[in-house]
């Protein structure tokens, strides 16, 4: 929604979303792992909203599974929540922040929908 606000039609403002998807999918920390990132890309891993959802939404469901994995490469056997802390970066204790930062996406992307509705024009005469 916020794509198409700010861009004069729904196919411009699809081509914007597509770019953007993209690059938020690559630096969400689940393709490539936080750890892993280049220590000068770091800094869009934490200004991705979809890095974010995913640290929630993998924190959320496996902090606390303590049941053995196999890691592959490796023949040791790890408990979950201690392979998403090792491998992802993830900390169980950061559910409170990661909640305040959605919350905050979310109201920024709102205002940003709401102030370009309003403002922007693209009307031709």
């Amino acid at each position: 929604m916020m794509t198409v606000s700010i861009t004069p039609n729904h196919q411009v403002a699809a081509v914007f979303a597509a770019a953007f998807y993209g690059v938020f999918n690559l630096f969400s920390g689940f393709f490539i792992p936080r750890p892993r990132i280049p220590k000068w890309w770091i800094w869009y891993y934490w200004i991705c909203p979809v890095a974010w959802t995913v640290y929630g939404l993998i924190v959320s469901q496996y902090r606390d599974v303590t049941q053995p994995i196999l890691v592959l490469g490796t023949n040791n056997h790890t408990a979950i929540k201690d392979y998403i802390e090792e491998h992802y970066g993830f900390n169980p204790n950061f559910m409170g922040p990661v909640a305040v930062v959605l919350v905050a996406f979310t109201l920024f992307f709102a205002f940003i929908f709401a102030y370009c509705i309003k403002s922007l024009n693209f009307q031709t005469r």
